[in-house]
């Protein structure tokens, strides 16, 4: 197991939570808190790719700041978080057909401040390896941590994994499944009421996508539910607002914004020229996003290179 796990080298920026798809059927199971630990968690264990020995740390003000709530109660919310995690646990059987029982967390440790978890194998798993054989989704912290609902994350991470798809469906036997929701919910008034509007709501004010629904019905009756999912355009003002004209990020290179710079790395010659500067295996080839995020990062940081072959500006104008 552990040699697997030092051959995964896919890599996304820190403030991206990737899980494999296998967490989305556990995740029911947890607490609010539980789920938001494994969230915060998950970047710390890809990035420096730990093993069951490394513990990774998480702060309460951390855990405070990214999930909106009082530094002095993130601790013992933390604390109660790992425990439950530590007696929490999931099977699955392994290459003899034998079946094996593990833990999400197998060591945490109560600090003055913060706690710290290591988890096994099994799990690091899927909080690293990420391919055509474990499928996997991927969102920023900030676009699920806020989320306070019983079922908001969980909707969140459904709806994330058919984004590009735009529209998914469910049947009602599926969604209930997939929420962990209780008989009480077998009436459809009760899980819309409770265990779907509500997350869709929260979802829609608080995230990066905007969640619609419409009923599947055979006759009269509502056997299934069809998902529209459409990211969040942000008005242009808006994010000029957010500039703060005194410092160098309100004109980039060459007196380009941001958004000039991602248009640049969208052009086909532009990606012709500098695809040589991300290895083949690597994700950033695949993930037009990371594509973006990665090349305006890099002429930010060394306008002078990318403005040797020709004008950085140039590329507009293709």
């Amino acid at each position: 197991m552990s040699s697997l796990i030092d051959t995964y080298e896919k890599k996304y920026p820190e403030n991206w939570v990737v899980m494999q798809n296998k967490i989305e059927q556990c995740f029911h199971k947890m607490t609010l808190d539980e789920k938001r630990l494994l969230i915060l968690a998950s970047p710390t264990a890809r990035m420096i790719d730990a093993s069951e020995k490394d513990a990774i740390e998480v702060t309460a003000e951390q855990f405070a700041n990214e999930c909106g709530i009082k530094v002095s109660s993130a601790y013992k919310q933390l604390e109660v978080a790992s425990k439950n995690l530590l007696n929490r646990s999931f099977s699955y059987v392994n290459e003899r057909g034998k079946r094996v029982g593990v833990t999400w967390v197998i060591r945490a440790v109560y600090e003055d401040g913060y706690i710290s978890v290591c988890f096994p194998d099994e799990v690091l798993i899927m909080l690293k390896a990420f391919d055509a054989s474990n499928p996997f989704t991927k969102y920023k912290k900030e676009n699920v941590l806020l989320l306070k609902g019983e079922y908001s994350i969980d909707l969140y991470h459904i709806a994330k994994k058919y984004e590009g798809m735009s529209t998914f469906q469910m049947t009602l036997e599926d969604y209930k499944l997939e929420l962990g929701l209780p008989r009480s919910y077998n009436r459809i008034n009760n899980l819309k009421a409770r265990a779907l509007e509500p997350a869709i709501d929260e979802i829609n004010e608080k995230t990066d996508i905007n969640i619609t629904y419409e009923n599947i019905k055979r006759g009269r009756t509502v056997t299934g539910l069809k998902f529209t999912v459409k990211p969040k355009i942000k008005p242009k003002k808006a994010l000029e607002e957010k500039r703060d004209p005194h410092t160098a990020d309100m004109f980039t290179v060459d007196g380009l914004t941001d958004a000039q710079l991602a248009r640049i790395t969208r052009n086909q010659r532009f990606k012709s020229e500098y695809n040589h500067l991300i290895p083949p295996t690597s994700s950033i080839n695949q993930d037009p996003t990371l594509w973006v995020d990665e090349m305006v990062s890099r002429i930010k940081k060394d306008p002078e290179f990318f403005n040797k072959k020709r004008p950085i500006r140039e590329y507009l104008k293709d």
